[in-house]
């Protein structure tokens, strides 16, 4: 579902006033073949105009269906065209379409200011959380071998559920660019070994804390990397942090690269939890997607998400691979820098 509603957002306004009034047509044609009515048709044109392209749009959309209507209706054989009821149908039927389109209008102009609401919200959350953050680290610096065991584990936890809030903030905050293409992406050749190594850094603590390894497998013919360093170090912390949630002590999550002959390099994260059900499979990464059971194994959260976003923005790819009972592995693609290419060649 976020494919095709990331492909729907993307067509231009004439794209969808056309296709709107290619669709007014057709109905209008069915509307003077067939004796029942056929009103909520005209309906489906003008919602899908009105919520991909805008009100404008869906206006002339609108206007257009109640003058198909009243053409299919005055043409038909069984209506007396020189009477009132079809320009009274028309009016009525005008009225109608244009209520539904500036009802739809509303209802989206108020989701609009919701969501920058919203933003501006997350956004003031994030300088006093970053303030408490450096505060936390400073104080552990400060006390490093000073605090007995039960003070050193409430303030490890602090740093923890702040670091997790942070990686939130930042991903309630990019999504919306994502989506919009609006967030720059500085892609450069970079180590994948650093990548890896950056993100087990941000999420080392949560998991000594938690009793899980993460173990890292580096493939020897993986060197660099094309991508942004900051927003792949942020989808690695977000699998890495969704691997953790649900992954039980003394178990092992494993980082693996891996070298194809297609000239990209595939990050995968792989689990001991519980699996995610087939059927939620390919739905974990819509946004704020709801798994029924957390047990299951699969997020609940904007993570996903926006690693699929980020990825897609980096010309790479991601799925997931997961069995009921037997772990989750997270896969995704990144184009191979330069310096690898000659070993591959070579294989």
């Amino acid at each position: 579902m976020q494919k095709v509603h990331d492909f729907l957002s993307k067509r231009s306004r004439h794209f969808w006033v056309t296709v709107g009034l290619l669709l007014v047509g057709l109905i209008a044609v069915v509307d003077y073949f067939t004796e029942p009515d056929i009103l909520i048709l005209y309906l489906i044109p003008i919602i899908l105009v009105d919520w991909f392209a805008g009100e404008k749009p869906g206006v002339i959309v609108a206007v257009a269906s109640a003058i198909a209507w009243f053409a299919a209706d005055v043409l038909s054989t069984s209506h007396d065209s020189a009477g009132v009821v079809p320009y009274w149908n028309l009016a009525v039927r005008s009225a109608i379409f244009l209520t539904v389109t500036y009802m739809l209008s509303g209802l989206l102009a108020s989701r609009k200011r919701h969501e920058e609401l919203m933003h501006f919200i997350v956004h003031d959350l994030r300088s006093p959380l970053t303030n408490i953050l450096t505060g936390l680290q400073t104080l552990r610096q400060m006390r490093d071998g000073r605090m007995d065991e039960s003070e050193q584990e409430m303030l490890d936890m602090a740093l923890i559920s702040s670091n997790r809030m942070l990686t939130l903030i930042n991903s309630l905050l990019d999504l919306p660019r994502l989506e919009g293409r609006k967030m720059p992406v500085q892609t450069q050749e970079v180590s994948a070994d650093e990548l890896v190594n950056n993100s087990l850094a941000v999420v080392s603590l949560w998991a000594a804390q938690n009793q899980v390894q993460i173990v890292y497998e580096a493939d020897p013919h993986v060197n660099t990397v094309i991508a942004d360093p900051d927003i792949t170090v942020r989808v690695l912390v977000n699998l890495l942090s969704n691997a953790l949630k649900y992954s039980p002590p003394h178990s092992t999550i494993t980082v693996r690269t891996r070298a194809s002959d297609d000239w990209m390099v595939t990050f995968s994260v792989t689990d001991q939890g519980p699996g995610i059900p087939p059927e939620w499979i390919e739905k974990v990464f819509d946004k704020y997607a709801q798994v029924e059971a957390r047990k299951e194994g699969a997020s609940t959260g904007l993570g996903l998400t926006f690693c699929y976003l980020a990825v897609k923005a980096q010309k790479g790819r991601i799925w997931i691979e997961s069995e009921v009972g037997k772990g989750t592995t997270v896969l995704f693609t990144l184009p191979a820098g330069r310096a690898q290419k000659a070993p591959l060649l070579e294989e």
